[in-house]
């Protein structure tokens, strides 16, 4: 994880979580950070898989998982790499893009604000 933003409640616990994994490629770390939160999916979730791996999650809150890119090698419409961004809570790209799987950069702190 790159970024964490968080708020705290009234006993300065953490009440919400995001993390936005902020990378220029796609091609190693967005596959690491889908990994990641298909594995958070999974630990806190009723499954077998969980059960059978003895996963647990002790936080309670599962965290937004976002990416962000600024897609220096045009990587964004190859069909492997765009399958990836269905497991994200959101994604955001530095470049100019209309498309209904990714946000503009500029849009993340509007983002974060609504989301925490």
């Amino acid at each position: 994880m790159d970024l964490v933003f968080y708020t705290l409640n009234d006993n300065r616990n953490v009440q919400t979580m995001m993390i936005i994994s902020l990378k220029t490629s796609l091609r190693e770390r967005a596959g690491q950070t889908y990994k990641w939160k298909l594995l958070l999916e999974i630990a806190t979730t009723e499954n077998p898989i969980k059960d059978k791996y003895n996963i647990k999650y002790p936080l309670g809150k599962t965290p937004l998982v976002c990416f962000a890119t600024v897609n220096f090698y045009d990587e964004i419409n190859n069909p492997q790499h765009k399958g990836m961004f269905k497991f994200f809570d959101k994604s955001f790209i530095g470049k100019p893009i209309e498309a209904d799987f990714i946000d503009n950069l500029s849009t993340l702190i509007d983002y974060v604000n609504k989301e925490l």
